[in-house]
């Protein structure tokens, strides 16, 4: 599978959903213009009732949650900031880290991912979260959203979640991540639904940034939440794409060794692997190191089209961006708990 043109094509076709690109979209969100929401996510569902609620000062959370297998790699960083930058903006932002997940699907031995946990939450701070103004948990522990999770499961059959797996489980599988979709995995995907649908039983509007290759979840939560009784029109979903693999795989994943770089590597070996990537990709979102630029908070849409542009014209400008772009990402990295 390749997150190309095509890939994004398709997930809009097939799935109605709304892009989120120059011209095609005619709503900002707390002060981003549109152009500034398509440098960072590719389309959406409900964004816009969700943007119009925000407007109108109800109550609005945006959520999303990292896994813990592993130190987090650029594609986790990012997702982070993309999360940070809304919080900036003056949203409510909710960080959920999927502790139970890894316990559940990855058989993650319990002290090992409450350590873990630790790391990240210390790692989050760092980047600028402030807990002030938002919210960063764990899963473990929050029995009421445990509770959210097991009166969902009334509302949802096996067959949902079998059609609910992320995009990339073919390639997770022909990686030996894992082979089939087990219970403690079904057990996992219910409780990240609950995340979702637990802000939505209190009243609020939600919106969840995740991967485009998690699309699906959201949409199982709508299901969920919708034979439940619940006002699953306001819950929303905005995606993000994907930041190319190395080596020529479609992520970088922390479940796939040698995909990418992440925060336990030093920060020669993550120079070295970013200032030789030749960064031939003919389309934009082939390009790891644009996709990575993008994502930077301080990145806006005339910023965006203009790295890609001198990229595409190979103006000495890219390269000087890139090589800001690598020392900003060892920076961050190193923020990472040893």
């Amino acid at each position: 599978m390749k997150f190309d043109t095509a890939y994004y094509e398709n997930v809009v076709v097939q799935h109605r959903y709304e892009r989120l690109g120059l011209g095609a979209i005619d709503f900002g969100l707390v002060g981003m213009s549109p152009d500034d929401l398509r440098t960072k996510w590719m389309c959406h569902t409900g964004a816009r009732e969700f943007a119009d609620a925000v407007a109108a000062g109800q109550p609005a959370t945006v959520t999303t949650g990292v896994g813990l297998g592993g130190p987090p790699h650029a594609g986790t960083l990012f997702q982070l900031l993309r999360a940070i930058k809304l919080q900036q903006q003056g949203l409510d932002v909710q960080i959920v880290l999927g502790d139970l997940d890894s316990y559940n699907a990855r058989r993650t031995p319990l002290e090992k991912v409450r350590r873990t946990a630790e790391q990240y939450e210390q790692f989050i701070r760092l980047l600028g979260f402030d807990e002030r103004l938002g919210v960063l948990r764990r899963q473990e522990g929050r029995t009421d959203v445990l509770a959210t999770a097991f009166l969902l499961s009334r509302h949802l059959e096996d067959e949902d979640f079998q059609w609910a797996e992320e995009d990339l489980s073919g390639l997770y599988r022909n990686h030996g991540v894992f082979d089939h979709l087990n219970y403690g995995m079904k057990q996992a995907t219910l409780l990240m639904a609950a995340d979702f649908v637990h802000l939505l039983s209190e009243g609020r509007h939600v919106l969840v940034s995740l991967g485009v290759d998690e699309h699906k979840y959201v949409a199982l939560a709508r299901r969920g939440a919708e034979r439940w009784g619940l006002p699953a029109d306001r819950l929303s979903g905005i995606y993000t794409k994907m930041i190319p693999g190395l080596g020529g795989l479609p992520k970088m994943s922390k479940s796939i060794p040698g995909s990418g770089i992440d925060a336990s590597m030093p920060a020669d070996d993550i120079r070295a692997l970013l200032t030789t990537d030749t960064d031939s990709a003919h389309e934009d979102n082939g390009s790891a190191l644009l996709q990575m630029y993008a994502c930077l908070p301080d990145v806006d849409g005339l910023a965006y089209d203009r790295a890609a542009t001198a990229r595409r014209s190979g103006d000495p400008e890219w390269n000087e961006l890139r090589e800001s772009l690598v020392e900003r990402v060892i920076a961050m990295f190193s923020l990472w708990p040893k």
